[in-house]
Parts: structure tokens; C-alpha cells; sequence
């Protein structure tokens, strides 16, 4: 892949004189960053800029690691042949109308495909914006060259993987003119014929130049090696997903021609492996850069101080403190002593510390309250981070921020900003913050939201105390090893239950029933209240059906209602009896097998919370006993699992051991498409039990 980043001759296949083109600007772009050999290629013209054109990319006399081409869509496989007849490692294809533009599109994509796999010749694009490197300098882009000489490129540590083209450059210009964060580089992808996002990321984590990488896609292309590239990371990873409702979705495949996944299922799937999410553009920016900020916290507990020159912003900070997890810090009886020194008498320290008294006793003076109050509440051992408050444009809020930051180095310890005030010192102010490492928002909600999740970030890659997993020899019978071998489409109850038990998968005692007599005398060995159910092939909605009777409480009753559901039955239907599960937490466990992530694993809140709440949370397998037990904690009301109402609590690692074995038996057999236990019943004894499941085959 490095060519592609600092490739040895570069040919722009589509350049041109006239300024109003995107080959001119690619050119440009090449004349103004670009330090090697640059080769336009165009029939139309000897010379372009005065350096000699060529009239193909054969024709090119010096050698040539990388052609970018803006051209006609239908000229594009012709030119890729001629790449790969003089030797050109890799190319980005600039140009759109391809797979996002219909079925003529589809089929000159799928052409380049061809090419691509009986070649070797690596593809970037089509229909994207190619590549920015702000710490090289240059553009690979028909991005607008004012971008490279109005100085806009602020050179950083985040780098950028973005599906969409456009979208991709006017984000840069945003962050950039704004002076918000520094680039390293924007690579933008498009419709991902053969460089995807798993290409790239391989490659930035190994980028010395790269310590965040932020991507935003609307599709991925290897859903699993992507997780396994996140896992390993020691880089903080932000991931915002487009599609994530029906209509987003269907602008994801009209716009780059991509599927768009389960939005669920990928959001579990990012977690699970420490990526943090990103809910929109704006907030995806301001993550990286929070997370690419310096120092990153040596302490685990987010535990913030504030520093305020407002009583009213401190109690707001306070609040969103708590409503993302955080701390609000209890400062240290030696930290409130020093600290008092600045204020006047009548005024007690506590935390948030309002500065204001402080700032109007030393007016006039030399002691800065500032630098010194920061100073000090950094020093604290109870203190993890720093939030302060700053107003830009009053002498007596001044701020120092090479200070700030020398002191955040110093301490080990992250400062985040809110700033207010004058447009012009505040833009300085910025400005000079990127260039030092120091976040700075205008929203304090934003700002304690992106310092939770450099704490969550710092947690995530905490090595979890290892527990001992469950294995043991399952020895499937004959019978169900034809059964998953050979059938297709829902499996009735009863044989679904037996498949999760012979995995170790706890399930209610039940009985097939053939006739009324046996009827009876199954109802007395499985005791009352009974639960009968009727068995149809291909059904799987028994309830709608009316095919299930709970609170039988006699023999007789159960040989009626055998009866009854037998009339509502072809011959073919079995009733199936067990003895009914009293308990109050009902929970749902499932696997679906996804296009991007392959057999996926779901835990979620059973009975009535399921329909108001649609409280689910998904992870691939395979799943460690760790991984469960995260995706337990990823329930938003996992607290009902601690005991509810004099319910006993669940026990999580048998539940986690639970989701373990579903995952490990979607692994197993390739065919199982769905598995549902609905409900698994947390007992009167505390112990967890399935009372219904279907597994569905393909």
C-alpha cells in the first residue's frame, strides 16, 4: 500500500489545461505538493503548466508507481489495461459512473474488478476524492489547489477513512479554515472496488505520522477482518456508520453503491471491539481529536475538577459530568488548603472551583489564578482530568495556553477547554490550542461527552481478569445430526430445545405427547401448572395460532386441551407439555448470522421491556467469557439483572456462559441462520432456564 501513499512518479491520466476541470486541479495540486516526477496524460495536448503531455499512459517514458484518473467512466477500463502494461502498481479512479450510477455503471465496475483480480493491480476508488496528506503536504484530490496555497493543510496526528468524496473534502475545508484540529491524512475510498477501509487501517496503524484514525462508512467490505485490525490496535479507532435507518440506508446504496449492514449488529460489533462510535460528522471530528489529544490520562476513573469562572457553568458542567459517567472530584483536604490561599475568606473551595472571587482579589497583581489554581488541582492524586472554562478577549480571564499544556505534560494528566468569547481572540486562542494538543469546544455538553470517551477509551483497552471457560465433549446424536445436516427453515420447539441441551444450554424438562392417555399420565410426572403447545411444521408463531395454553392446573384439563389442539392441527402436528417456569426477569437470547459480521450473538431484555423498549445488544462470535459479560453490561437496563422487586439476581457469568455456547454453536454449524430463545427465565431459584427457542436453518 505504500505506493499509494509515497509513490515513486505519478501520471494523471485525464489532465488538462482548462482551469474549470477536475484534471486540471489534480494536476495542480501534484505541481504545488508533489516533490517526484509528475507525467499528465492526455491526447488532446503536448504540454500542460509547460511539462510535457502524453498522449497515453503507455507512452510515459520515466517509471510510474501511481496513475490517478479523471476520465469518462467508459474510458476507464481501457486506461487500467494500459497501466498495467507499463508497470503501474497501483491507481486511483477519480472518476464517478460506476456502480452508483446504475446498471451500465455495475457492469463497467465489475469489468475493473476483472481486471483488478487476473492483474494484480491494486484499485482505489472509483467515485472518490483520493487522498490528503497534510504532513507531506500534498493533495492527490481534484480538491480546490487554494486549499494548498492559502496555508489551509494544518498538519496533525488523525488521519481519516471516508466512504463519501465530496463529503470528505468539505469536511477538511470546514476543520481546517475553522482551525479546529490538525490532519495527517483524508483518504477518501468511494465505492471500494479493492483498497477498502481494512486496507487502509492496516496501513495507518503502522503510519508513525497517524495516533487516531476515524472512518466514516456506509458499508465494510470484511466486517470481521476489520474488527480483528480494531481489536489489536493500540490506536484509538471512531467509527460513525451511515445507514442506520431504512431511508438512510437506502441512500447509502444509491450514493456509493453500498449494502448497508444492520445497524444493531454493527454498533455491538464496534464495541466489542473497543471501537468508539461516532453519532455524526461534527461529533466524529471532535472525538478524534479529543482522543488524539496530550497527554492521554494515566487514571482510570475520570474523575474531573472544573475550573470555572461562572458558578452557572459549573454546575451545568457538573451535571452532564454525571450523565456521562464521569466524576465530578472530590479534591484532597491539602488541595482545598492551597487553593483557599487564592480566595478570599468568605469564600469556601469546593468542586467546580469558581474562580471568579479569586480572580477579583488579585486584580491588579501578578499572581495569575488561573495557572496557579491549575497547577494545583493537577497535583491532586483524586484528580484524573482538568475541565476549564475560558473566556476569550478579557484581560482579567487571560489565558496561557503553552501553559496549560506544559502543565498537562507535566501532570500526565488531559486538559479539556470550553471557551467563550470574542470571535477573533477566540480563533487565536484555537489556533493555537491544536498546535499544543489542547481540545477546545463551545459546547460543554460536546466537551464532557469527548472527555468521557477518552476515559472509555482508556478503560476498553484494560486487560479483563481472565475466567475459566466451560468446555466439554458434546456428543450429538444421529437423529439431530441429520436434522442439521438435511433440514431447511424453522425447527419446531421441541427439536430446537434438545439442540441448545445437548450444547449444555439449560432448557424446561417437557414431554412429547402422542394420545389422551398418555396425555394424562405426562401431566403428572411434569407436574402443575403445565404449559401445552402445539407443533406445526413451518409455524413458528404458536401464540397468534392459538396453539399455546399456559396455567393448566389438572390431568383432565390437560387431556382437553390435547384434544383441542390437535382439531387446530394437520396430522403431522405434535403437543408438546412442560411444567410452567414462574419468574419475573425474562430475557432474549438469540444469534443471527449477518452479511458483514457472519454469526452474531444478541442478549436482550424479554416480556414487555422487549416490545417498549427493543433494549437488544449484538456481538460476533466467537464470544469470550469477558466479551459476554461486556455485552451484558452494554444493556441499558442491565440493573434489573442485580434483583428486582425481591427477585434473586442473575447470576452473569452462567448467562454469559450461556451467549458463549449460543456463539459457539452458530460457529459450529455454518447452516444455522437464526437462533431465538424467547424467553430464558430467570427462576424462582435463581436459576436461568429456556422455556422457548427456534432455530431456523438455511
Amino acid at each position: 500500500m505504500n505506493f499509494f501513499f509515497n509513490p515513486d512518479g505519478i501520471c494523471v491520466v485525464g489532465a488538462t489545461p482548462n482551469t474549470l476541470k477536475g484534471g486540471y486541479a489534480i494536476f495542480k495540486n501534484l505541481l504545488i505538493g508533489y516533490k517526484g516526477n509528475i507525467y499528465p496524460v492526455n491526447p488532446g495536448y503536448k504540454e500542460i503548466e509547460g511539462i510535457a503531455c502524453y498522449p497515453s499512459v503507455r507512452a510515459v517514458p520515466g517509471h510510474v508507481d501511481l496513475a490517478i484518473v479523471f476520465v469518462p467512466a467508459r474510458l476507464v477500463p481501457g486506461v487500467i489495461e494500459d497501466c498495467v502494461a507499463k508497470g503501474v502498481r497501483g491507481v486511483m479512479i477519480e472518476s464517478g459512473g460506476f456502480a452508483e450510477a446504475g446498471r451500465d455503471g455495475s457492469l463497467l465496475q465489475q469489468s475493473l474488478k476483472d481486471i483488478c483480480k487476473r492483474t494484480g493491480i491494486r484499485l482505489w476508488g472509483p467515485n472518490c476524492m483520493g487522498l490528503v496528506d497534510a504532513v507531506g503536504g500534498f493533495l492527490f484530490s481534484f480538491m480546490d489547489p487554494r486549499s494548498l496555497q492559502q496555508g489551509l493543510l494544518i498538519p496533525g496526528n488523525v488521519s481519516l477513512v471516508v466512504q463519501s468524496g465530496l463529503l470528505s473534502a468539505g469536511f477538511l475545508v470546514d476543520v481546517m479554515s475553522h482551525r479546529v484540529m490538525g490532519i495527517s491524512k483524508v483518504c477518501s475510498i468511494g465505492n471500494k472496488i479493492d483498497v477498502n477501509e481494512c486496507d487502509l487501517l492496516s496501513y495507518l496503524l503502522q503510519d508513525t505520522n497517524t495516533e487516531v484514525i476515524g472512518h466514516y462508512l456506509e458499508s465494510f467490505s470484511d466486517g470481521r477482518r476489520f474488527m480483528e485490525l480494531c481489536r489489536k490496535s493500540t490506536k484509538p479507532i471512531v467509527v460513525l456508520h451511515g445507514g442506520k435507518s431504512k431511508k438512510g440506508a437506502e441512500a447509502a446504496m444509491s450514493h456509493t453503491a453500498s449494502m448497508a449492514g444492520n445497524h444493531k449488529i454493527i454498533s455491538g460489533a464496534l464495541a466489542q471491539a473497543g471501537v468508539t462510535e461516532a453519532g455524526d460528522f461534527h461529533q466524529m471530528m471532535d472525538l478524534c481529536r479529543s482522543l488524539s489529544a496530550t497527554p492521554r490520562p494515566t487514571g482510570r476513573y475520570g474523575r474531573i475538577a472544573v475550573l470555572t469562572f461562572s458558578g452557572g457553568s459549573g454546575i451545568v458542567a457538573s451535571d452532564f459530568i454525571e450523565e456521562y459517567g464521569l466524576i465530578v472530584a472530590e479534591l484532597s483536604p491539602e488541595t482545598k488548603d492551597t487553593l483557599g490561599l487564592l480566595f478570599p475568606d468568605w469564600m469556601p473551595v469546593g468542586n467546580p472551583v469558581d474562580l471568579w472571587p479569586a480572580i477579583e482579589k488579585h486584580g491588579g497583581t501578578n499572581v495569575d489564578v488561573y495557572s496557579t489554581a491549575l497547577a494545583v488541582v493537577l497535583g491532586d492524586p483524586a484528580v484524573d482530568a482538568v475541565f476549564l472554562h475560558a473566556f476569550a478577549g478579557n484581560f482579567q480571564l487571560g489565558l496561557n495556553v503553552t501553559d496549560i499544556a506544559e502543565q498537562a505534560r507535566t501532570a500526565g494528566k488531559p486538559v479539556f477547554v470550553w471557551l467563550l468569547g470574542r470571535q477573533e481572540e477566540a480563533l487565536r486562542f484555537k489556533a493555537e490550542a491544536v498546535s499544543c494538543g489542547i481540545p477546545v469546544f463551545q459546547e460543554i455538553s460536546r466537551a464532557v461527552e469527548c472527555l468521557a470517551a477518552v476515559f472509555h477509551q482508556q478503560r476498553s483497552s484494560e486487560i479483563f481478569e481472565r475466567l475459566p471457560e466451560r468446555k466439554k465433549t458434546i456428543r450429538i446424536p444421529d437423529n439431530i445430526c441429520d436434522v442439521l445436516k438435511k433440514a431447511v427453515g424453522p425447527l419446531d420447539e421441541y427439536a430446537s430445545k434438545t439442540i441448545l441441551r445437548l450444547h449444555g444450554i439449560p432448557t424446561v424438562e417437557e414431554e412429547i405427547i402422542s394420545d389422551k392417555a398418555e396425555c394424562k399420565e405426562a401431566a403428572k410426572r411434569l407436574g402443575f401448572p403445565l404449559v401445552m403447545k402445539g407443533l406445526q411444521k413451518g409455524k413458528v408463531h404458536k401464540t397468534e395460532l392459538g396453539l399455546v395454553h399456559l396455567n393448566i392446573a389438572t390431568p383432565d384439563d390437560a387431556v382437553q386441551i390435547f384434544g383441542s389442539l390437535k382439531k387446530k392441527m394437520d396430522p403431522s402436528g405434535q403437543v408438546l407439555a412442560y411444567k410452567q417456569v414462574r419468574g419475573k426477569i425474562e430475557i432474549i437470547v438469540g444469534l443471527v448470522r449477518d452479511f458483514h459480521f457472519g454469526p452474531c450473538v444478541m442478549l436482550g431484555l424479554g416480556g414487555i421491556m422487549a416490545e417498549i423498549l427493543s433494549d437488544v445488544v449484538f456481538a460476533p462470535a466467537p464470544l469470550t467469557i469477558e466479551d459476554a459479560l461486556a455485552l451484558i453490561g452494554r444493556l441499558r437496563g442491565q440493573k434489573i439483572f442485580d434483583g428486582f422487586r425481591g427477585e434473586p439476581p442473575v447470576n452473569r457469568e452462567e448467562l454469559a456462559a450461556i451467549l458463549v455456547t449460543v456463539g459457539t454453536i452458530g460457529l459450529q454449524y455454518p447452516r444455522i441462520q437464526e437462533i431465538d430463545v424467547n424467553p430464558l427465565i430467570l427462576g424462582e431459584k435463581g436459576a436461568l432456564i429456556a422455556v422457548d427457542a427456534t432455530i431456523v436453518l438455511r
